[in-house]
């Protein structure tokens, strides 16, 4: 038997429709880059595609959008980060580039690629990638042959943090780069709102959103006030494959970090670090099973983990949920928060070795 992680398409949908109501009529584009941040992406994709009708999608590198673009040639797939000179023979027709910086658009200018479709990415204060706002708007009018610019974007810094004073200055460039292409008659889209933004109800949804780690369940900003409304789609579970009893005083794991108090049986999962089992939740993670949780004891290994199990004695072979489920211990959230990180990490972290179900 083997750690699975089972993805609720059902979720996924719920949370694409809450979204796709907050901000309609723009449309919503799911981010489904990082295999779907570890949800699957070609899974994801067809689920949207073919049963809401979803004809955009966006991904992070060339590499994720030719995986999609074999199996969904008729949608459109927005790339976020530089492809290179080199690589643009191998960009499949149905992706749109993303315009990064002047040394990007002086490249794919001299290009001898006809019909690119581009957006450009302008930097209103993330300081990651992006051109200027007066750097854009030269791009723009620019003739270009073979250059299709299809639409603008930005991206927030900190739309999911407690201070709203970044967000507020990068949406107020934003709306006056807005107006200047209002005043050039630019007619593409316009997209700046990520899943943090989307739930700020004075955001402006302008053409579209880009729907990230909201599309799959998790409210990221700081006040929470919408995660009663999303849910989250990864369930992980790993199986039960030994019980053994050990006496008052004897260690679990590598380095003895943990030491038995009293009498107690030690349950062996199958799931570890290898996994996406993060190392740090030693002596601090918490499983469930059967309406009850078992504290993680010992150092987490690559393969294992170990759990308390006290005096109970379940079936080897049972699944135990190791992330999400009912319990708030297990849940995504709670146990980003315990390790200082975030949900994104937590659910992207999780390998391929871990079998995907839906």
């Amino acid at each position: 038997m083997e750690a699975i992680c089972q993805v609720s398409l059902e979720a996924i949908t719920q949370n694409y429709s809450y979204f796709q109501k907050r901000v309609n009529p723009a449309q919503v584009i799911p981010v489904v880059k990082a295999n779907a941040y570890g949800h699957g992406a070609l899974e994801v994709t067809s689920h949207l595609h073919t049963r809401l009708g979803v004809q955009t999608f966006a991904v992070a590198t060339l590499e994720e959008a030719q995986e999609l673009a074999v199996v969904f040639p008729e949608i459109s797939i927005l790339i976020f980060s530089r492809v290179f000179p080199s690589e643009l023979a191998s960009v499949p027709k149905n992706a749109i580039l993303t315009v990064c910086s002047q040394e990007d658009a002086r490249a794919l200018a001299s290009s001898t690629d006809s019909k690119l479709r581009v957006h450009l990415n302008v930097n209103t204060g993330m300081n990651r990638l992006g051109l200027s706002s007066e750097e854009a708007l030269e791009q723009l009018s620019i003739r270009y042959s073979h250059l299709q610019i299809e639409g603008v974007y930005s991206h927030f810094s900190s739309s999911d943090t407690f201070s709203n004073v970044i967000y507020t200055k990068q949406n107020r460039v934003f709306d006056a780069f807005v107006e200047k292409l209002q005043n050039i008659g630019f007619q593409g889209m316009i997209h700046i709102a990520n899943s943090a933004a989307g739930l700020h109800d004075q955001q402006r949804p302008y053409d579209a959103m880009r729907l990230g780690i909201g599309l799959y369940g998790y409210d990221t900003t700081h006040e929470g006030l919408h995660q009663d409304s999303l849910k989250p789609a990864m369930t992980v579970k790993a199986p039960l494959i030994r019980v053994a009893r050990i006496r008052a005083g004897e260690s679990v794991s590598y380095a003895e970090k943990w030491q038995s108090a009293v009498d107690t049986n030690i349950g062996t999962l199958r799931i570890g670090y290898a996994d996406g089992y993060n190392r740090a939740l030693t002596n601090r993670g918490v499983v469930s099973f059967a309406e009850k949780t078992y504290p993680v004891v010992g150092t987490i290994t690559m393969d294992h983990i170990m759990i308390d199990l006290g005096d109970d004695d379940p079936q080897t072979g049972a699944l135990f949920h190791v992330m999400g489920g009912n319990f708030p211990g297990v849940q995504v959230n709670t146990i980003s928060k315990n390790l200082s990180t975030i949900p994104y990490e937590i659910c992207c972290g999780i390998s391929p070795r871990v079998k995907r179900q839906y």
